[in-house]
Protein backbone atom coordinates (compact mmCIF):
# COMPACT_ATOMS: atom_id res chain seq x y z
CA UNK A 1 0.00 0.00 0.00
CA UNK A 2 1.13 3.55 -1.20
CA UNK A 3 0.35 5.75 2.19
CA UNK A 4 0.98 2.76 5.20
CA UNK A 5 1.24 4.34 8.34
CA UNK A 6 0.48 7.66 7.15
CA UNK A 7 -1.81 10.53 8.15
CA UNK A 8 -3.35 12.45 5.85
CA UNK A 9 -5.77 15.39 6.17
CA UNK A 10 -8.26 16.39 3.12
CA UNK A 11 -10.50 19.13 2.95
CA UNK A 12 -13.76 19.64 1.39
CA UNK A 13 -14.46 15.91 2.88
CA UNK A 14 -18.05 15.77 2.93
CA UNK A 15 -19.15 14.76 -0.61
CA UNK A 16 -17.92 14.06 -4.22
CA UNK A 17 -14.24 14.57 -5.41
CA UNK A 18 -12.56 15.15 -1.65
CA UNK A 19 -15.13 12.30 -0.39
CA UNK A 20 -13.50 9.90 -2.75
CA UNK A 21 -10.01 11.23 -2.44
CA UNK A 22 -10.15 10.32 1.60
CA UNK A 23 -10.97 6.68 0.98
CA UNK A 24 -8.72 6.79 -1.66
CA UNK A 25 -5.93 7.94 0.61
CA UNK A 26 -7.36 4.57 3.23
CA UNK A 27 -7.11 2.47 0.79
CA UNK A 28 -3.64 2.64 0.18
CA UNK A 29 -2.91 2.44 3.84
CA UNK A 30 -3.46 6.15 5.50
CA UNK A 31 -5.68 7.13 8.67
CA UNK A 32 -7.58 10.09 7.54
CA UNK A 33 -9.11 13.62 9.42
CA UNK A 34 -11.37 14.49 7.25
CA UNK A 35 -12.71 17.79 7.33
CA UNK A 36 -15.79 20.10 5.84
CA UNK A 37 -18.83 22.02 7.24
CA UNK A 38 -21.11 19.04 6.75
CA UNK A 39 -20.78 17.22 9.88
CA UNK A 40 -23.26 14.74 9.39
CA UNK A 41 -22.04 13.75 6.08
CA UNK A 42 -18.51 13.41 7.48
CA UNK A 43 -19.14 11.41 9.90
CA UNK A 44 -20.45 9.00 7.20
CA UNK A 45 -17.18 8.70 5.12
CA UNK A 46 -15.53 8.22 9.02
CA UNK A 47 -17.70 5.10 9.23
CA UNK A 48 -16.43 4.39 5.57
CA UNK A 49 -12.84 4.55 6.38
CA UNK A 50 -13.06 3.24 9.11
CA UNK A 51 -14.81 0.09 7.69
CA UNK A 52 -11.39 -0.24 5.02
CA UNK A 53 -9.64 -0.81 8.15
CA UNK A 54 -8.31 2.21 9.08
CA UNK A 55 -8.83 5.13 11.93
CA UNK A 56 -10.78 8.28 10.35
CA UNK A 57 -11.21 11.68 12.42
CA UNK A 58 -14.42 13.40 11.32
CA UNK A 59 -13.70 17.51 11.98
CA UNK A 60 -16.62 20.17 11.16
CA UNK A 61 -14.22 23.41 9.82
CA UNK A 62 -14.70 26.11 7.44
CA UNK A 63 -11.51 26.61 5.91
CA UNK A 64 -11.69 29.84 4.94
CA UNK A 65 -11.45 30.59 9.06
CA UNK A 66 -8.19 30.80 10.70
CA UNK A 67 -9.36 29.27 14.22
CA UNK A 68 -11.40 26.20 12.76
CA UNK A 69 -7.97 25.25 10.49
CA UNK A 70 -6.43 25.73 14.01
CA UNK A 71 -8.65 22.98 15.22
CA UNK A 72 -8.36 20.73 12.81
CA UNK A 73 -4.70 20.56 13.03
CA UNK A 74 -4.61 20.49 16.28
CA UNK A 75 -6.94 17.44 16.84
CA UNK A 76 -5.14 15.68 13.97
CA UNK A 77 -1.87 16.17 16.30
CA UNK A 78 -3.67 15.43 19.74
CA UNK A 79 -4.55 12.05 18.00
CA UNK A 80 -2.25 10.72 15.63
CA UNK A 81 0.97 12.95 16.64
CA UNK A 82 1.65 14.19 12.74
CA UNK A 83 0.43 15.10 9.55
CA UNK A 84 1.86 13.55 6.62
CA UNK A 85 -0.38 14.44 3.85
CA UNK A 86 -2.50 17.56 3.26
CA UNK A 87 -5.13 17.10 0.52
CA UNK A 88 -6.57 21.09 -0.21
CA UNK A 89 -9.64 19.93 -1.95
CA UNK A 90 -12.52 22.49 -0.03
CA UNK A 91 -14.06 24.52 -3.34
CA UNK A 92 -16.99 26.53 -4.17
CA UNK A 93 -18.08 28.08 -7.05
CA UNK A 94 -20.06 30.74 -7.80
CA UNK A 95 -20.50 31.40 -11.40
CA UNK A 96 -20.53 35.13 -12.85
CA UNK A 97 -18.44 37.48 -15.41
CA UNK A 98 -16.76 40.05 -13.65
CA UNK A 99 -19.14 43.09 -14.20
CA UNK A 100 -22.71 40.66 -13.19
CA UNK A 101 -20.95 38.33 -9.98
CA UNK A 102 -21.92 39.91 -6.38
CA UNK A 103 -18.63 41.05 -4.43
CA UNK A 104 -20.01 38.16 -1.77
CA UNK A 105 -19.65 35.98 -3.67
CA UNK A 106 -16.67 36.83 -5.41
CA UNK A 107 -15.06 36.90 -1.59
CA UNK A 108 -16.31 33.65 -0.88
CA UNK A 109 -14.84 31.57 -3.39
CA UNK A 110 -11.52 33.63 -2.95
CA UNK A 111 -11.87 33.15 0.72
CA UNK A 112 -12.78 28.97 0.36
CA UNK A 113 -10.48 28.17 -2.52
CA UNK A 114 -7.46 30.35 -2.29
CA UNK A 115 -7.60 31.46 1.57
CA UNK A 116 -8.41 28.52 2.54
CA UNK A 117 -6.00 26.05 0.82
CA UNK A 118 -3.27 29.08 2.38
CA UNK A 119 -4.64 28.73 5.95
CA UNK A 120 -4.51 24.57 5.80
CA UNK A 121 -0.37 24.92 4.40
CA UNK A 122 0.47 27.35 6.57
CA UNK A 123 -0.85 25.74 9.83
CA UNK A 124 0.68 22.41 8.61
CA UNK A 125 4.04 23.47 7.88
CA UNK A 126 5.62 23.62 10.95
CA UNK A 127 4.38 19.98 11.53
CA UNK A 128 6.05 18.91 8.22
CA UNK A 129 9.12 20.87 8.64
CA UNK A 130 9.85 19.33 12.35
CA UNK A 131 9.33 15.50 10.91
CA UNK A 132 11.05 16.45 7.80
CA UNK A 133 8.46 15.05 5.65
CA UNK A 134 5.14 16.28 4.45
CA UNK A 135 3.28 16.09 0.48
CA UNK A 136 0.95 18.65 -0.45
CA UNK A 137 -2.17 17.65 -2.79
CA UNK A 138 -3.75 20.77 -4.31
CA UNK A 139 -6.94 20.40 -5.64
CA UNK A 140 -6.74 23.32 -8.86
CA UNK A 141 -8.68 22.94 -11.86
CA UNK A 142 -8.08 23.34 -15.71
CA UNK A 143 -9.91 26.50 -15.04
CA UNK A 144 -7.25 28.22 -13.67
CA UNK A 145 -5.37 27.86 -17.33
CA UNK A 146 -8.50 28.11 -19.73
CA UNK A 147 -10.31 31.11 -18.03
CA UNK A 148 -13.27 30.25 -19.52
CA UNK A 149 -15.99 33.18 -19.77
CA UNK A 150 -18.31 33.19 -16.62
CA UNK A 151 -16.33 31.66 -14.02
CA UNK A 152 -14.36 34.78 -13.35
CA UNK A 153 -13.80 34.30 -9.14
CA UNK A 154 -13.53 30.54 -9.90
CA UNK A 155 -10.73 30.91 -12.64
CA UNK A 156 -8.71 33.43 -10.39
CA UNK A 157 -8.81 31.56 -7.08
CA UNK A 158 -7.24 28.52 -9.12
CA UNK A 159 -4.94 30.55 -11.11
CA UNK A 160 -3.99 31.81 -7.52
CA UNK A 161 -3.94 28.60 -5.79
CA UNK A 162 -1.30 27.31 -9.04
CA UNK A 163 0.91 30.46 -8.05
CA UNK A 164 0.62 29.74 -4.22
CA UNK A 165 1.48 26.42 -5.12
CA UNK A 166 4.68 26.79 -6.85
CA UNK A 167 5.51 29.55 -4.54
CA UNK A 168 5.55 26.97 -1.27
CA UNK A 169 7.49 24.08 -3.34
CA UNK A 170 10.44 26.69 -3.73
CA UNK A 171 9.99 27.68 -0.32
CA UNK A 172 10.48 24.15 1.07
CA UNK A 173 13.11 22.74 -1.30
CA UNK A 174 15.24 22.12 1.67
CA UNK A 175 13.13 19.52 3.52
CA UNK A 176 11.25 16.81 2.10
CA UNK A 177 8.16 18.56 1.61
CA UNK A 178 6.60 17.89 -1.50
CA UNK A 179 3.75 20.51 -2.68
CA UNK A 180 2.15 20.00 -6.03
CA UNK A 181 -1.30 20.52 -7.75
CA UNK A 182 -3.41 18.34 -10.06
CA UNK A 183 -6.97 19.20 -12.17
CA UNK A 184 -9.07 16.42 -10.95
CA UNK A 185 -10.68 16.30 -14.54
CA UNK A 186 -14.30 16.99 -15.70
CA UNK A 187 -15.54 15.11 -13.01
CA UNK A 188 -19.48 14.41 -12.63
CA UNK A 189 -19.87 16.46 -8.83
CA UNK A 190 -22.32 18.21 -6.55
CA UNK A 191 -20.69 21.20 -8.50
CA UNK A 192 -20.49 20.61 -12.26
CA UNK A 193 -23.75 18.18 -12.86
CA UNK A 194 -22.18 18.10 -16.38
CA UNK A 195 -19.31 16.09 -15.59
CA UNK A 196 -18.49 13.10 -18.01
CA UNK A 197 -16.25 11.32 -15.18
CA UNK A 198 -17.30 10.09 -11.69
CA UNK A 199 -15.43 11.95 -9.24
CA UNK A 200 -13.42 8.85 -8.23
CA UNK A 201 -11.57 9.38 -11.53
CA UNK A 202 -9.46 11.89 -9.36
CA UNK A 203 -8.30 9.51 -6.72
CA UNK A 204 -5.50 7.90 -8.82
CA UNK A 205 -3.50 11.25 -9.23
CA UNK A 206 -4.12 12.25 -5.61
CA UNK A 207 -2.60 9.45 -4.51
CA UNK A 208 0.40 9.52 -6.68
CA UNK A 209 1.07 12.84 -5.91
CA UNK A 210 0.94 12.16 -2.15
CA UNK A 211 3.12 9.22 -1.99
CA UNK A 212 5.84 10.72 -4.16
CA UNK A 213 9.21 9.67 -2.88
CA UNK A 214 11.86 11.33 -1.65
CA UNK A 215 12.99 13.65 -4.55
CA UNK A 216 10.06 13.78 -6.14
CA UNK A 217 8.76 16.45 -8.46
CA UNK A 218 7.77 19.47 -6.39
CA UNK A 219 5.94 22.88 -7.83
CA UNK A 220 4.06 20.99 -10.86
CA UNK A 221 0.81 20.48 -12.09
CA UNK A 222 -0.72 17.44 -12.76
CA UNK A 223 -3.93 15.91 -14.84
CA UNK A 224 -4.52 12.41 -14.27
CA UNK A 225 -1.25 11.51 -13.30
CA UNK A 226 0.75 13.51 -16.55
CA UNK A 227 2.24 16.70 -16.18
CA UNK A 228 0.66 20.02 -17.93
CA UNK A 229 3.44 22.81 -18.07
CA UNK A 230 1.36 25.72 -17.25
CA UNK A 231 4.25 27.76 -15.66
CA UNK A 232 5.96 29.28 -18.92
CA UNK A 233 10.45 29.01 -18.46
CA UNK A 234 11.40 32.37 -18.45
CA UNK A 235 14.95 31.95 -17.30
CA UNK A 236 16.12 33.87 -19.99
CA UNK A 237 14.08 36.73 -19.46
CA UNK A 238 15.74 39.21 -17.30
CA UNK A 239 13.04 41.00 -15.46
CA UNK A 240 15.22 44.00 -14.04
CA UNK A 241 15.60 45.36 -17.63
Amino acid sequence: MQLENKVALVTGASRGIGWEIALGYAHEGADVVVCARNEASLKQLADQIQQCGQQAIPVRADVSQEVDVQQVIDRTLEVFGRIDVLCNNAGVNHPGNVDEIAVANWDEVISVNLRGTFLCSRAALPHMKRQNYGRIVDVSSGSSVMCKAGLAAYNTSKAAVNALNRTLANETAEYDILVNAMSPGFLKTDMNAAGTRPASAAVPTAVHLASLPTGGVSGRFFRFLEEVAIVPDVSDVDWRS
